[in-house]
């Protein structure tokens, strides 16, 4: 039995090809599985204040943002939190600085760059946000662990390789989201689990890409939509029609979740 549901948003929950709608037959699905009281999250690799619109769309018990890294209720109580190992974050820092890599470091109540950039400013004016005004600063690390490191950038990161605590992912595009190796939506995905005692046969999981296909193999029942990465659907038990195709709504009644 399925008592909790995770979503990631863009080409997942929202059809970029209509505009960034969610489709009727999702939100009568939402609807629907909230009626029978199964828990209902977003897993996205936003961070918080570029997923506070979908709480206009939908009344989620709550947030995986971050790729993981930081889970929020509806409330705004926080369940979980990882932040970076320290000495990662100084050597992104000083290794994008030395390449010219745009980056974003995000802490939980702050975000800052590291080398100022129009793709960064577009970034942040599409989540109509204002973009970052300040460069980033070590010496807070002290003080303000780092929750998330993204680069924008169209090459290979093959400078990075030499970190350990690491990892590369990405939504598509050239933005490339830097998370802990002990990190990940499944390791949120698993905080929210557990906090409503729920077991991991008993989640479901809907996602599209690459940073995705870790919690779609973890979960009990993973779903890939058919728009969606190799790696998501190889990852995935089961693939669904594209987001604009009703998608999550045909899955929903083939596991006879709906």
């Amino acid at each position: 039995m399925v008592k909790a549901v995770f979503f990631d948003i863009d080409g997942t929950l929202l059809d970029h090809g209509r505009g960034g709608v969610m489709p009727d037959s999702t939100k009568r699905s939402l609807h629907v599985l909230r009626d029978k009281g199964v828990k209902l999250f977003v897993a996205t690799g936003r961070f918080p204040a570029m997923v506070t619109f979908m709480e206009a769309m939908f009344p989620f018990d709550g947030y995986v943002t971050m790729n993981g890294q930081l889970v929020v209720l509806a409330d705004g109580s926080v369940i979980h939190r990882l932040g970076h190992h320290p000495e990662d974050i100084r050597c992104l820092d000083a290794v994008s600085r030395q390449k010219g890599f745009p980056s974003l470091i995000i802490e939980e109540d702050a975000y800052f760059y590291t080398v100022p950039s129009p793709e960064i400013d577009r970034h942040f004016i599409s989540g109509h946000l204002l973009p970052p005004g300040r460069a980033y600063d070590p010496a807070r690390l002290a003080e303000h662990p780092v929750l998330q490191f993204l680069i924008y950038s169209p090459e290979d990161l093959p400078a990075l390789d030499a970190l350990e605590h690491i990892e590369i992912t990405s939504a598509g595009g050239s933005i490339f989201d830097i998370i802990p190796k002990t990190g990940g939506k499944q390791v949120g995905i698993r905080a929210a689990a557990e906090y409503f005692h729920i077991q991991r046969e008993e989640v479901m999981v809907f996602g599209d890409g690459d940073n995705d296909a870790q919690m779609l193999r973890w979960a009990g029942t993973g779903v890939a939509m058919g728009n969606g990465t190799e790696s998501a659907k190889s990852a995935a038990c089961y693939i669904t029609s594209p987001v604009g195709q009703d998608g999550i709504e045909k899955a929903l009644r083939h596991f006879h979740v709906l």
